[in-house]
């Protein structure tokens, strides 16, 4: 597995569930170049077409200003495993002030599966400089062992500029900066989400990456195109691993199907989809187009 730990490590666990654990953890590693637990994030249409399983994704749709309540739900399955899924659920409640946002999401089969429970709170009101600040849950649960886990904080600052046409938008993390000491046992390491995007009339272009403790990275160009206000194209390509995503959304009132896809070029894919519920008061991003 090349310096993967797997979704768990030797001294966190026996060694009879470290033994069941391994071809799980060949299957997750395969999945997420992970090297450690809980390194799939997000694996929603949202995500797929980012070409990430790895950072947490914006939504295709929600904007800096919209007011009240959504949800969303997603399915996916991975590398057409047999029983290998990932399942999430989110609900986002925006106000005048700040938007707090709780996502759950499970991943693995039956018998061993990693759960996480993330909310998030940001800053609602658009303007140069924005915080976001993270509290997360994580628990290994194997069949017949105690499940493991703990709590991680993490952080983000986000800036933006506007342009003559458009608006340059910067953030970066700080991702499980803090964790308690049942998440050191598991390889749960700090990281840094890097993003800098531009957009305008409707169309936004993005590079992205995570740094991780280690120094590795795995950089990914992601472009957004808002198709007319009821539907969103999202397409990347990634590197280190080289893979490419592509994901399409469309908005029915308040009623959001999306439908997504990554391929590794190495071999494997995986696929999504998500029902999602709009906020009633919608408003664009400033140079969004919509």
């Amino acid at each position: 597995m090349t310096r993967a730990r797997g979704i768990a490590g030797r001294r966190a666990i026996g060694v009879p569930a470290f033994v069941a654990l391994v071809p799980a953890a060949a299957l997750f590693v395969a999945t997420s170049d992970a090297r450690a637990a809980f390194e799939v994030r997000d694996a929603s249409p949202a995500a797929l077409g980012s070409a990430s399983l790895d950072l947490a994704a914006q939504p295709f749709f929600e904007g800096a200003s919209d007011r009240g309540l959504s949800a969303s739900a997603s399915h996916a399955t991975l590398d057409q495993a047999d029983g290998l899924t990932s399942e999430q659920a989110r609900v986002a409640l925006a106000g005048r002030l700040a938007r707090v946002a709780v996502t759950w999401n499970q991943i693995g089969f039956p018998g061993a599966r990693e759960h996480s429970l993330r909310a998030t709170v940001d800053e609602a009101t658009p303007g140069p400089i924005a915080l976001s600040l993270t509290a997360e849950r994580l628990l290994l649960a194997i069949e017949g062992e105690p499940a493991q886990g703990g709590v991680a904080l993490g952080a983000s600052v986000s800036a933006r500029v506007a342009l003559p046409r458009g608006t340059l938008e910067c953030s970066l993390g700080g991702d499980r900066l803090a964790r308690t000491g049942g998440l050191a046992s598991l390889g749960v390491e700090p990281s840094f989400p890097f993003a800098v995007r531009i957009r305008a009339a409707g169309v936004s272009v993005a590079w992205m990456d995570r740094w991780e403790a280690s120094g590795d990275s795995s950089p990914r160009l992601v472009v957004d195109l808002a198709l007319g206000g009821a539907a969103h194209l999202r397409m990347a390509r990634g590197i280190r691993p080289d893979r490419g995503g592509a994901g399409l959304a469309i908005r029915l009132g308040r009623i959001e199907l999306s439908v997504a896809r990554l391929d590794r070029d190495a071999g494997g894919s995986v696929g999504s989809a998500a029902l999602g519920l709009a906020p009633r008061s919608r408003a664009p991003l400033p140079g969004d187009g919509r």
